[in-house]
């Protein structure tokens, strides 16, 4: 996968004689959870919202997108799992003030009301009562991580008007007409047009294009792979990069890994670096940065709700879900990344100040005569600041630096627009309960767990002055505020996007958030 970014770094990978399976952002490393498909989520629909770091009820306030059920009725819960967290689900209604008053799920005479019959869920069919509405209410997921602590929850909202049949109105999720049933616009299907697919046929993918099924559980199932010298949306744009012959001999070199290395140019007078990733895998490859002086106030992008202003509700948060602030020292990864929900409220630790002669994921925003990329082919939960892929992918989440390196455009647009066509969703269905889950290395509680061994280049940071309730708290991870390339490759064709995270939620692609890609080329075979 080749790509080229202006000024403050284009990030290429090229994916060379292999073929990329799987969906680009089925981002285990990228350590997302959970985020609920239909009822839509709230803006923003992102997947790491916990009850350690985000505001409660729902890690997101109340906004315009709303979905209506009618009272008495039955029908799917659906949602997005990139990882089967050990433990249970929970789904139920809270009413105007975001206080829970209905739960859904069954509950069990003892123990915790999770429903805990199968990690891999992703909907569950919930009846409502039929003397039961409840307008301008929410449905809440709630999901269990037990291996992190028995209090630790990632959750998920979605508004909803729940009322009788007079008040009731189909509007097949916007996105069909009601004739006695739904019949739903191209790319759309579902009971009520609820969920979507970037393409249908290879027509949807242009001349240059072809669709392809992931085989996948998650949304969108399809998705357009572009032939050689063609990018974007459609495989409408043109790319310099036409053929597989490269030479490597233009380029500064890096090992990462017996099945990745790096190769890094810059182009002065494009004022572009150019990079190439030469991954043996099958799924995808990525590259990331930010800026190393960033701090833990960009998390404040995108500014959600009124900075300061009132909340709504006044649900307090689970139990024991507060850990206490630690240092932030950065261990050292064993086979899965170790999960990092312990705040650190006193100080951060900016894993960004590796040494700048080593290719790390965090050039500065005006990259030198020697760019600092970071590469995962894999996620790799490495601290280091030489990561190395790993043959799998891990989801759990974790405070050492991970697959996807650290990056970020120091400037971009606040726009509140939904989740384009264009943007992949994960596809690779979640794994059955995971053997080998990490012990995690301190949970959200009172009690401090053993801190291993801390980066030799970590620097303490001064706490950041957050005035959003919905900017996550406490710690400043690698993957905070990173933009990210990733791309996958299928024969000589290939998907190479811009992306970003303001968290360790599953990277979107830069117009979710408002902004543009700033690749200029692409390739990848």
């Amino acid at each position: 996968m080749i790509r080229r970014l202006p000024k403050l770094c284009v990030a290429t990978a090229t994916l060379v004689a292999l073929l990329l399976l799987g969906a680009i952002l089925d981002w285990p490393v990228a350590e997302a959870h959970v985020a609920l498909t239909f009822p839509p989520a709230r803006k923003y629909d992102l997947d790491f919202l916990d009850n350690s770091r985000t505001k409660a009820p729902c890690g997101m306030p109340k906004g315009s997108l709303k979905t209506s059920f009618l009272a008495g009725s039955t029908f799917n819960v659906s949602w997005h799992l990139a990882y089967p967290h050990r433990g249970g689900f929970r789904l139920e209604v809270l009413d105007q003030k975001e206080k829970p008053i209905l739960t859904l799920t069954p509950v069990p005479a003892k123990g915790k009301p999770f429903l805990r019959e199968d990690v891999t869920a992703q909907q569950y069919q919930v009846s409502l009562p039929k003397d039961f509405t409840c307008p301008d209410c929410s449905i809440r997921l709630t999901r269990q991580a037990d291996e992190w602590g028995g209090n630790y929850l990632f959750w998920s909202c979605a508004d909803v008007d729940i009322v009788q049949r007079k008040e009731y109105r189909e509007t097949c999720s916007g996105h069909g007409k009601f004739i006695a049933r739904c019949k739903c616009e191209k790319k759309y299907y579902g009971n009520r047009c609820e969920y979507w697919d970037e393409c249908v046929t290879n027509q949807d993918c242009g001349l240059q294009g072809t669709c392809v099924d992931l085989g996948g559980t998650s949304q969108p199932r399809k998705q357009c792979y572009c032939r050689l010298g063609w990018f974007g949306p459609g495989c409408s744009k043109k790319s310099p990069i036409k053929s597989t012959d490269i030479d490597y001999t233009l380029y500064k070199q890096k090992t990462l890994s017996p099945a990745l290395d790096v190769y890094w140019r810059i182009l002065k007078e494009q004022a572009e670096i150019e990079v190439v990733l030469k991954a043996n895998g099958t799924s995808w490859v990525g590259l990331g940065w930010r800026p190393r002086r960033l701090t833990a106030e960009c998390k404040n992008f995108p500014l959600i709700g009124a900075a300061g202003g009132s909340e709504a509700g006044s649900a307090e948060p689970e139990p024991g879900a507060e850990p206490e602030p630690e240092t932030s020292a950065e261990p050292e990864p064993a086979t899965e990344p170790e999960p990092a929900t312990e705040p650190e409220p006193e100080s951060t630790a900016e894993p960004s100040s590796e040494p700048a002669s080593e290719p790390s994921a965090e050039p500065t925003s005006e990259p030198g005569p020697h760019p600092e990329p970071e590469v995962s082919s894999e996620p790799e939960p490495e601290s280091t600041s030489e990561p190395e892929p790993s043959a799998e992918s891990t989801a759990e989440p974790s405070s050492e630096p991970k697959a996807e390196p650290k990056s970020k455009k120091t400037k971009r647009a606040t726009g509140d627009s939904r989740p384009p066509a264009s943007e992949p969703e994960p596809k690779s269905e979640p794994k059955s309960e995971p053997a080998s889950e990490p012990e995690p290395k301190s949970e959200p509680k009172s009690e401090p767990s053993s801190e291993p061994e801390p980066k030799a280049e970590t620097t303490v940071k001064p706490k950041p002055k957050t005035t959003n309730p919905w900017t996550p708290r406490h710690d400043f991870n690698p993957m905070d505020c990173t933009d990210i390339v990733i791309g996958t490759a299928r024969g000589e064709t290939h998907r190479v996007w811009d992306y970003y995270t303001r968290d360790r939620s599953t990277p979107r692609v830069d117009t979710f958030w408002g902004g543009k890609s700033d690749l200029t080329a692409t390739g990848g075979f």
